[in-house]
């Protein structure tokens, strides 16, 4: 017997080697068995194939018509024998029949196991396109498998490319188990695979290797604009930086030149010609000439033409190695480019801009499109800035006016019959407005209750009250509109012993006349009420 159980464990190896998912190997499993049947029977044969991973089960069946009188017994079955199957079904439902998987022949196993491997490779091609295809243009690594005389077979993780001979950087040879980078220039699908086409010649090869090591064109502060290369003999790469602070060149060359050898070192003899990029037209082909050096260039811009004037002994190096630096040049700037010795230039009559206006007017040209570019986000800005203004202000044309409850001065006629109720129903409830009250700030300044006078002379009439025991306390006073009668009243005193004798009475006096030396015009000033006011 069949174990499924182990059979539907194979599914989870599958996916680990070739990356295909279970559920895309279920539906080819699926497609598989059901492809199977259909060959056996009718190609109208319905098939209705059920796998449960868990359990490890696999049903298959067959359905067919329940009619009351058979035609097509691929297709269709009598009530009679559809209700051994299930008792409660009618005519016109549909009877699902049990298959063994037992019940398969040989032949049958061997068909089902060529269809199961077309499903399985039809889904391993999808998949490894589905994985590459957004990698194209990207560098990747991979480890050599085999060598031939004509191509490299390179293992990169999921599948296996073709690297050809002309794809390589010169001459250069692998050995297997080595570890290389190639560029994906191509991930194209087709009816035979995906086409993954990668290199090492490739100008983006270069590129993305000065973007891997090189963390000011990785962030953005320096821009590669142009790349020309000959792979294994020469290349230029031209960058610029939009900080005028940052030297492009240098940040691309390192300390020592340490970053630009770190580069050298996977291109093998290829040398590297690191430029500055202007957006000038004559002193960008200037640069492009490089090493040698130019004196002028005169250039037409409408038919990207342009004639360089080197020195008199730079024109071998200007044109390079079998014309190499020159068409280089040619491919970095876009120009077609006629390079002359100085003296030629100046017997052919040839106007040219010498270096130095060149360079100026490269540099007038980037500060103009610098102010350009500021200009222009400060535009946005400002109609950023208008927008948000005009959403903020308060548009009266958005309140209509019809909504606005007014009160119409209707005339009402009040009798003495009239209720007061009735009045005041007719009357239209206003609403009651608080008025604002404006206060006024008037700073109150405090008086004091008495002045040091007042004080000094109650001391006195106290020390004079107990210097003169018997004299009787003023009466009260009763305050008329006319006049004022004072009554004495009788000391309560009388009759008693005096509490001080006339000696202590007497010290008293003397103690009296001390503090009269005080009582003098020295604290007038203070008792000048209008000090407090």
């Amino acid at each position: 017997m069949l174990d499924t159980k182990q059979f539907l464990s194979a599914f989870e190896d599958i996916e680990k080697d070739s990356g295909i998912p279970q559920a895309v190997t279920i539906n080819a499993l699926k497609e598989a068995f059901e492809s199977i049947f259909k060959k056996k029977n009718y190609e109208d044969t319905r098939v209705d194939v059920n796998i449960d991973i868990e359990k490890g089960d696999i049903s298959i069946y067959v359905i067919k018509k329940v009619v009351s009188e058979v035609i097509d017994d691929a297709i269709e079955i009598d009530l009679e024998d559809a209700r051994e199957i299930d008792p409660n079904i009618n005519i016109g439902d549909d009877c699902r029949i049990k298959n063994e998987i037992e019940d398969f022949t040989k032949a049958d196993a061997i068909k089902f196991k060529s269809i199961f491997k077309q499903k399985i490779k039809e889904a391993e091609k999808a998949a490894i396109y589905a994985a590459y295809s957004d990698k194209a243009g990207e560098l990747i690594s991979g480890t050599v498998e085999k060598v031939e005389p004509r191509y490299t077979i390179i293992n990169i993780g999921k599948t296996s490319v073709n690297l050809s001979n002309q794809h390589k950087i010169g001459d250069e040879t692998f050995t297997v188990g080595q570890t290389v980078k190639v560029y994906l220039s191509q991930v194209n699908s087709s009816t035979g695979g995906p086409l993954i086409q990668v290199s090492r010649a490739d100008v983006g090869f270069l590129k993305r290797l000065f973007e891997e090591e090189i963390s000011e064109i990785y962030d953005g502060t320096v821009t590669i604009k142009s790349v020309s290369r000959k792979a294994g003999e020469r290349s230029k790469i031209s960058v610029y930086s939009s900080d005028p602070n940052v030297d492009p060149i240098g940040a691309c060359i390192g300390t020592g030149g340490a970053k630009i050898q770190k580069i050298c070192s996977q291109l093998g003899k290829e040398k590297i010609d690191v430029v500055q990029y202007y957006d000038y037209p004559g002193a960008f082909i200037a640069e492009a000439l490089k090493p040698a050096q130019v004196i002028g260039v005169k250039v037409n811009e409408e038919e990207k033409t342009a004639i360089a004037v080197v020195r008199n002994d730079d024109l071998r190096v200007a044109i390079g190695k079998r014309g190499i630096n020159a068409s280089l040049a040619v491919e970095l700037t876009k120009y077609k480019i006629d390079i002359k010795e100085e003296d030629d230039a100046l017997a052919a009559g040839i106007e040219f801009e010498p270096l130095d206006l060149l360079i100026s007017k490269a540099q007038a040209r980037r500060y103009a499109i610098k102010n350009d570019e500021l200009k222009k986000a400060r535009a946005v800005q400002e109609e950023i800035k208008a927008k948000q203004a005009a959403e903020e202000t308060y548009d009266e044309e958005y309140f209509d006016e019809e909504e606005i409850e007014t009160v119409e001065d209707t005339p009402v006629t009040v009798t003495d019959e009239t209720p007061v109720e009735d009045v005041v129903e007719d009357v239209p409830e206003v609403e009651e407005v608080e008025e604002e009250v404006k206060v006024e700030y008037n700073p109150v300044r405090m008086q004091p209750s008495f002045s040091l006078s007042d004080f000094e002379k109650q001391i006195e009439e106290e020390k004079k009250k107990k210097s003169q025991p018997a004299r009787k306390k003023a009466v009260k006073v009763e305050e008329t509109k006319e006049e004022k009668v004072v009554e004495p009243k009788k000391d309560i005193r009388e009759g008693y012993m005096p509490i001080y004798t006339p000696e202590e009475e007497e010290e008293f006096e003397d103690e009296e006349d001390d503090l009269s030396k005080y009582d003098d015009d020295r604290f007038d000033d203070y008792d000048d009420d209008s000090l407090y006011e």
